[in-house]
Order: C-alpha cells, then sequence, then structure tokens
C-alpha cells in the first residue's frame, strides 16, 4: 500500500491532482518512466474535454454553507474550514448560523463597497459575510414589523468584540435617513469607551472583553435609526486588583499613564505603571524614567503590546468620550477618579505594636492623595480604610480591622469604585442615544439587538474567585451553541421534508 504523506495532501491546491509514477531502473543504471508519456497524454485529453463541456468540472474543495456538505463529519468540517481559511475566506454558513475563525489580521473586506453589495440581498447568495447576517436582520425587520436579535458566541480571542463593531457599523449604514440627527455617530463612538473601561489584555488576546453587553439599536418602522440602548453583564472586577501571569488591567489605565499631559500628570499625582500594586503584581523591574523607556526596552514586559501606541489610543477615547457627550470637565472628574483607585492599591498596612487586633497604615503619605483626588476628608477616609461600625442594641461600636480584613475591605472599596463608575459611563451612554422628542410623540419603533457574551475558556490552573464564572459561563456557552446548531439543523430537515412534499404533490396532479 502507498500512501501520500499528510502534509502533501493538506497543502495541495484546489485544481491539483496527484497520482503515483512508478519508474523502473535498467540495467546500465538509467531510469525509465514506462506510463509518463501516457500520463500525461490522458491528462491532457480529459482537461480539454472539461474545457469544452463534455466533462463535468472538478467537485468543489469548500463549500460555503457546512450543510452543502455531501459527507458531514467533523474531519470533513474541519478540512472544509481549512481550505476555505487559506484562501482568506474567514466566514463560514451552517444555515442562517455565521462560523468566523479569526485571522488575526485586517482583511479589506469591510468598506463602503461591500456594504453596497450585501445590501437587500438573500442569505446564502453571496459569499458568507458578516454583512449579510446583519442586512439579512434589518430587512427581515422591516419586512415583518419584528424584532430581531444576534446572537455572538465563541471561544475568548475568536474575534467577538470586532464583529460586534462591525455588526453595529453595518446596522447604523444601512439607515439612509438619520444621518443629519448624528445617532449614528454617538452609536459608534461608544464602542472605543466601552472598551477602554471594559477591555483588557489577556494570555490569549490582546482586547478581550471582560464583561458581556447587550446592543439594542432601534429604528422607525421606514428604517431610520432612532437610538440605542447598551446594557453590560457581569464586569470582572477582581482584574483590578488581581491579574493572572502575562495578563493586564483594564485598558484606561495604560492609556491614561501614557498619554496624560504634564499638566495633567501633576494634577492626578500620575506614576510610571511599574510603581503601581494593581498594575505591577508579577513583573517587577526598576522604575523608568518616562514612557518612552518602554519603547526602547528589549526585554519584554506585561506593560507594552506588540504594535500598540497607547498615546494615540488615549487621544482616540478623548474624542469618543467628546462624542458620547462628556464634556472636558467630566473627563477629568473621571480620570481623578481612576489615579485614585490606583493610588488607593498602594495602601499598605501593618499592626501596631501595643494590641494585638488594632492596625496602622504603613504609608501615611499616600492618604492625602487619595484624599484629594476622591475629594473627600482624610479622616473618614482613614476610619472608613481601618475600622468598621457595628450597630448593636441601644448602641453602636467601632472596631477594628484585622490585617487580612483590611487588605479585602481596600480592594473591595477599589472594586466597588471602579464598578460604580462604569455603570455611571454606560448610564450617560445611554441617556446620550436616548432621543426624548420621538419617545413623546409615542411612535412604534423596531429594534435589533446584538448579544456580545463572554469568551470560551480552557480550564487549567485559574484563580478561585473566577474559576465558578468560568465554569458557568463554559456551560451557557456550550448550551448556547448545541441549541443553535440543533435548531439549524432541525430547519433545514424541515424545509427538504416541504421540498420533497411540494414536489410529490406536483407528481400527482
Amino acid at each position: 500500500m502507498m500512501l501520500w504523506p499528510r502534509m502533501a495532501l493538506e497543502n495541495r491546491l484546489s485544481g491539483e491532482d496527484y497520482r503515483f509514477l512508478l519508474r523502473e531502473k535498467n540495467l546500465d543504471g538509467s531510469i525509465h518512466y514506462g506510463s509518463l508519456q501516457s500520463w500525461l497524454r490522458v491528462t491532457e485529453e480529459r482537461r480539454r474535454m472539461m474545457e469544452r463541456g463534455f466533462l463535468p468540472q472538478p467537485q468543489q474543495k469548500d463549500f460555503d454553507d457546512l450543510c452543502s456538505l455531501p459527507d458531514l463529519n467533523e474531519k470533513t468540517l474541519l478540512e472544509n474550514l481549512r481550505n476555505r481559511f487559506k484562501h482568506e475566506k474567514i466566514y463560514t454558513y451552517v444555515g442562517s448560523i455565521l462560523i468566523v475563525i479569526n485571522p488575526f489580521k485586517f482583511l479589506p473586506i469591510y468598506n463602503p463597497k461591500y456594504v453596497k453589495m450585501y445590501d437587500n440581498h438573500q442569505l446564502g447568495k453571496l459569499e458568507p459575510h458578516i454583512y449579510a447576517v446583519a442586512d439579512v436582520a434589518y430587512h427581515t425587520m422591516l419586512q415583518r414589523k419584528k424584532n430581531q436579535c444576534i446572537v455572538i458566541s465563541g471561544e475568548s480571542g475568536s474575534g467577538k468584540t470586532q464583529s460586534t463593531n462591525f455588526l453595529i457599523h453595518h446596522l447604523t449604514a444601512l439607515s439612509q435617513k438619520g444621518f443629519a440627527s448624528g445617532v449614528e455617530q454617538i452609536i459608534l463612538g461608544a464602542g472605543p469607551v466601552l472598551e477602554a473601561f471594559g477591555n483588557a489584555k489577556t494570555a490569549h488576546n490582546n482586547n478581550s472583553s471582560r464583561f458581556g453587553k447587550f446592543i439594542q439599536v432601534n429604528y422607525q418602522e421606514t428604517g431610520t435609526v432612532l437610538g440605542a440602548y447598551v446594557e453590560k453583564y457581569l464586569l470582572e472586577k477582581s482584574r483590578l486588583v488581581y491579574q493572572e501571569h502575562n495578563e493586564r488591567n483594564y485598558h484606561v489605565f495604560y492609556y491614561l499613564l501614557a498619554g496624560a499631559s504634564e499638566e495633567e500628570r501633576l494634577a492626578f499625582h500620575l506614576k510610571q505603571p511599574e510603581e503601581y500594586h494593581y498594575l505591577n503584581q508579577i513583573t517587577k523591574k526598576p522604575p523608568r524614567q518616562s514612557w518612552d523607556d518602554y519603547c526602547c526596552d528589549s526585554e519584554p514586559d506585561c506593560f507594552t503590546v506588540e504594535g500598540e501606541d497607547l498615546k494615540h489610543d488615549f487621544e482616540r477615547l478623548q474624542l469618543a468620550m467628546e462624542m458620547v457627550g462628556f464634556l472636558p470637565k467630566t473627563q477629568r472628574q473621571i480620570f481623578s477618579l481612576l489615579s485614585a483607585i490606583l493610588h488607593l492599591g498602594n495602601i499598605c498596612y501593618k499592626k501596631k505594636t501595643y494590641r494585638d487586633d488594632s492596625i496602622d497604615i504603613c504609608n501615611p503619605e499616600v492618604l492625602p492623595v487619595v484624599s484629594e483626588l476622591l475629594e473627600v476628608k482624610e479622616e473618614v477616609l482613614f476610619e472608613a480604610l481601618v475600622t468598621r461600625k457595628t450597630v448593636t442594641v441601644g448602641e453602636k461600636l467601632i472596631l477594628p480591622y484585622r490585617l487580612a480584613e483590611a487588605v479585602t475591605v481596600r480592594n473591595s472599596m477599589a472594586k466597588s469604585l471602579y464598578s460604580a463608575l462604569f455603570d455611571w459611563i454606560v448610564f450617560r451612554i445611554n441617556h446620550a442615544l436616548l432621543n426624548s422628542k420621538d419617545l413623546e410623540q409615542n411612535t412604534k419603533t423596531l429594534s435589533i439587538g446584538v448579544l456580545d457574551i463572554f469568551g470560551l475558556k480552557i480550564m487549567k490552573i485559574i484563580a478561585l474567585n473566577s474559576s465558578a464564572l468560568i465554569l458557568l459561563m463554559n456551560v451557557y456557552n456550550t448550551t448556547l451553541i448545541s441549541t443553535s446548531l440543533n435548531w439549524s439543523r432541525r430547519n433545514t430537515e424541515l424545509k427538504m421534508k416541504k421540498a420533497t412534499f411540494h414536489r410529490r404533490q406536483i407528481k400527482h396532479c
């Protein structure tokens, strides 16, 4: 038995045809190919017959819909996806479900030309694309007068955040009458703001969403964008105080430290990232003099990402916040709160020598900085960090925290501040997207919702406080994908049964 090497089969092009060619060695040492000429002659004749239409064209090597595979199993499914990916075809249908393989590079298939190409086309008529899914949802909503929803699910790092951005961009571009209102620009500007405050670098993804979000785009019955609504789920607050190896805190902290001006650095008491406990828990390196020193450092660290321009990202964030409606004064208050959270993590505790249960702060010089940034009294902040109040029958007790309890309280305060800030930012975005005049007129509205949920995680060694949440999200994602695939299979079988029944009726007639 003669077998081709596996690599030769995987890397061959779709039009190539491989055959074994036996050769014989003569007595004088020369090599004789007995069937070479006949094989070349047969191959050439077959090519001419196919060109003239007398022979069928070679079978399609890749299918844009996995339901069209003649033999559907795990091997053929993965081979079809791999062959399409080699030709930079990252989208593949499974009925009405779209499978996306992250290319980890930009492909020129998202320009206005493709927006027009997929406008008002039936799903499956053109090459699979995420614009086709958005277009079908949009025109189905207008034709049936029913709200639509698109669910995005997959492994962490598979490109869910970018796919959500493409969907929202196309859904707003399909509205042909709402550009004067500026609602589309506010919707697109909300994306960078949410990413800066809710995304972070993980071990497998440099821009991983650490929260789930539901974006609802509202339309008039004519198809004009009316407004939008954003709802967030399960912000990963534990990341603020602790990160795993080769992971970072939320993007906005690094944007602020890299892009702030000298005046802002003095006003917000900003330092280098390795001087903050919440940013420098794994990598311990000597402090740099300025942020530009990170670009010249050949030794990798967790503060920078290859190809990332943090100063440019900070300017982009400021423009996006201004587009959404955050005034410069409001932005300064937000950045002041972010700096206060970083300084709050630097507060250290120690036990007092004369009392076992009492504690004190090792670095009291940090308290005035935090109180100034939070605009609270220093005495009130000190009491909140070292003591707790207990109310009993008829009296109020003030008890000191133990050392471990105080650290937990400090971290809880930081997480509560950041969570409240994130909730307030989402509230302000929704307020900017709300069209009060249209609501007063009681006009009937339609909507398309885009749900971007947590990504699947590989369960290895993870922190105890996040393992239960990750396990629940894995079960939810797996159940959702299984349900969607079963629904698509049943829907395809139902359509085939209806077509067979229709043909039988025609035959009997």
